[in-house]
């Protein structure tokens, strides 16, 4: 058995037994992740079910006498009318929240209507308001409404077909499959969990494994030891890339179960079932190789660099940056990058990620995704191999 190998398998074994490790990679992606999920799904979708079923506090304040539009707005039974003698209390009334919303009704609005022109009407709402928001829409829905009844009288009058003023019929035909809809909107925000779990999954081992053992004294009896340094270097660095890739596949297993289990609310939300292939699924964990690899050397290099863990975290704001950044840019890009963007780390693995969920697979793109992280990840490798060269690095007060 080679001396790396029993390094890391001495080492893994070690890490395994930490709590800390076995709940934060394994426990939190598969269980509390897909919970929480679960829980925001139910929740949103019966919110959104009690928004759409709920009955709105609206008001009127007219100017003049306007009975064809009131009578419609008061017809409708998931309002309540309040009827108001001033803009100014109607104001005042959706301020307080005693309405969400008041249809002004100008002075000569009636008249306009009646020579058939087109009365101008005015919705008072706080956009700053959920509900007063949600009864703007209703109220423009009833108004809509009102307006294709009151068309389809004038055109009658003037015995004209509908047609006379729609001189076109738009129809958008959606040729996605099922299930491209569901998997462009997990692809929106899975990249970012999934390149979060690799990033930080193995954080607790890296600083553990080199800046602990610092504190610890234990880095001088590893360093006498037969092993060379390029095999502790790689043992060290074999653990922690396990931990992120096993944080990185747990993540993206848990929101897959997640959203599977939930299927029922996943359809009612986006109209579609969702499902993922395997060979998507395999796709998804070997763009996350390099990324984990990656991850991994930049961790060890600030827990080589760091004389002990206290030291370790308050590197790791550069970290955070240089990974988490071009992650959050992934909510910009489209999936459909130029080949350039390929080169760029960790951005680029989120968005090969975006394109296999959503039916965007670009074999060249993914091609230079993963040539160019593994280049990355080899370089920081050598970079974290020399700083194990020199001994004012790893015993520096």
């Amino acid at each position: 058995m080679s001396l790396t190998k029993v390094i890391f398998l001495k080492e893994l074994r070690e890490t395994l037994r930490d709590k800390r490790v076995i709940l934060g990679v394994i426990v939190s992606p598969l269980l509390l992740t897909p919970a929480l999920m679960g829980a925001v799904m139910f929740f949103g979708s019966k919110k959104a079910v009690e928004k759409q079923n709920a009955t709105l506090e609206v008001g009127i304040y007219q100017e003049a006498e306007f009975p064809e539009l009131t009578d419609a707005i008061e017809a409708n039974e998931t309002i309540e009318v309040t009827r108001f003698d001033s803009r100014e209390s109607a104001i005042a009334a959706i301020q307080s929240f005693e309405t969400r919303a008041v249809v002004v009704i100008p002075q000569n609005a009636r008249e306009v209507f009646q020579s058939h022109g087109t009365a101008p009407i005015e919705i008072l709402y706080d956009q700053a308001n959920e509900n007063s928001g949600n009864a703007n829409g209703r109220l423009r829905g009833i108004l809509n409404d009102f307006n294709a009844g009151q068309i389809k009288a004038r055109l009658d009058s003037a015995q004209l077909e509908e047609s006379f003023i729609k001189p076109t019929h738009v129809t958008s035909t959606n040729i996605a499959e099922d299930t491209a809809v569901s998997g462009f909107v997990l692809s929106i925000f899975l990249p970012y969990i999934v390149i979060m779990g690799a990033a930080f999954g193995g954080l607790n081992t890296a600083f553990d494994l080199c800046a602990g053992e610092k504190e610890r004294g234990t880095m001088e009896t590893l360093l006498v030891s037969p092993a060379s340094r390029s095999d502790i270097v790689r043992g060290k660095l074999y653990t922690i890339f396990v931990v992120s890739l096993l944080s990185a596949i747990c993540s993206i297993l848990g929101i897959v179960a997640a959203i599977s289990f939930g299927q029922q609310i996943v359809t009612s939300l986006f109209g579609e079932a969702f499902s993922i292939s395997y060979l998507n699924l395999a796709a998804l964990v070997a763009i996350v190789v390099p990324l984990a690899l990656l991850s991994s050397a930049a961790l060890l290099l600030v827990s080589t660099f760091a004389r002990n863990p206290k030291e370790a975290q308050a590197y790791i704001f550069p970290f955070i940056v240089i990974f988490l950044f071009p992650a959050a840019l992934s909510f910009v890009f489209d999936a459909e990058s130029p080949l350039y963007v390929g080169f760029i780390p960790v951005l680029n693995i989120a968005l090969s990620m975006k394109q296999l969920l959503s039916d965007a697979f670009n074999l060249p793109f993914f091609s230079v995704t993963l040539g160019s992280s593994l280049a990355y990840a080899w370089i920081s490798i050598r970079l974290v191999a020399s700083f194990f060269q020199r001994e004012s690095i790893l015993f520096r007060s």
